[in-house]
């Protein structure tokens, strides 16, 4: 007997059928391997979105997989609307600070999949390459699953980002590099961990570079810390970020915890060789 998820091959066939029929507009039920493939894929997703919005999906047998379908496949609609209306709020007020990546990702790629996304034949395609990288990863998902959790992380890292004035953070993306119109990082990591830097020796948020004074406060601070201890400070530091200047929002630093690992890293290494400069950059 061969199983998919929870499901029964004989519970599939029929739904599967059912698209085969309409994607041939009721002509004809014969299809390509591949198509059949993807329409498998295509039932087996909003399968899964009915089961994720439901705990106790799996070991329910009175509602029918068919219906389990239908319910899933309404879910992924919602989802995708959901989607649209984030956008639209965040388009409104949003800053890309001139980094081509993060425009092109969000104010051309969001639209394309809004308009191509196919929610009955292929929701499990993503269409979109999602070039601007996140702190967090979200690279097991894929179609709406992907993009919603894409466009709640730029939604976050938009509040985090228009905290600042934007003058502060191209100077800093500047100081980080000179192309920083033509890179593809996220913008968010750079900025926070220069922010750590003012927190840990409590330097104002002005255009003032680091003095050399606040680079030895710095080093002596991380100095014969392993990299989980320079972690934990950082997460520290995030929590006190996240508490004096965004109302502990626990979104926010939940995703920002998401980078504490890569500046420890950075920090630690760069301190070994005096290099501290390159991290905290202004």
């Amino acid at each position: 007997m061969v199983i998919f998820m929870d499901y029964r091959i004989e519970e599939l066939l029929p739904i599967i059928s059912g698209l085969a029929l309409e994607y041939g507009g009721y002509e004809s039920t014969s299809i390509t391997y591949e198509k059949a493939q993807e329409l498998m894929e295509a039932v087996l997703f909003c399968l899964n979105e009915y089961q994720d919005s439901n705990p106790c999906a799996p070991a329910r047998r009175d509602i029918s997989t068919k219906e389990q379908y239908r319910i899933g496949m309404k879910l992924v609609f919602e989802k995708v609307e959901r989607i649209r209306k984030i956008f639209n709020e965040i388009t409104l007020q949003f800053e890309d600070f001139g980094v081509k990546c993060l425009y092109d990702t969000v104010q051309k790629g969001i639209p394309r999949f809004l308009k191509w996304y196919n929610i009955k034949f292929c929701p499990q395609n993503t269409i979109l390459t999602l070039d601007y990288p996140l702190l967090a990863d979200y690279g097991s998902l894929k179609g709406a699953d992907a993009v919603y959790q894409y466009i709640l992380a730029i939604r976050t890292e938009q509040l985090f980002l228009c905290a600042f004035r934007k003058r502060y953070i191209l100077l800093v993306l500047e100081k980080y590099n000179s192309e920083y119109q033509d890179m593809a990082e996220n913008i968010c990591g750079i900025v926070l961990t220069n922010m750590i830097g003012h927190i840990a020796v409590r330097k104002a948020f002005d255009d003032t570079e680091f003095t050399n004074a606040e680079y030895q406060q710095l080093s002596k601070m991380f100095s014969g810390k392993s990299i989980s201890e320079i972690e934990e400070v950082i997460k520290n530091f995030i929590g006190e970020i996240t508490g004096r200047f965004y109302d502990n929002n626990m979104e926010l630093s939940a995703y920002l915890y998401c980078e504490a690992n890569n500046i420890a890293v950075r920090i630690y290494t760069a301190n070994q060789y005096g290099a501290l400069s390159r991290v905290f950059l202004l």
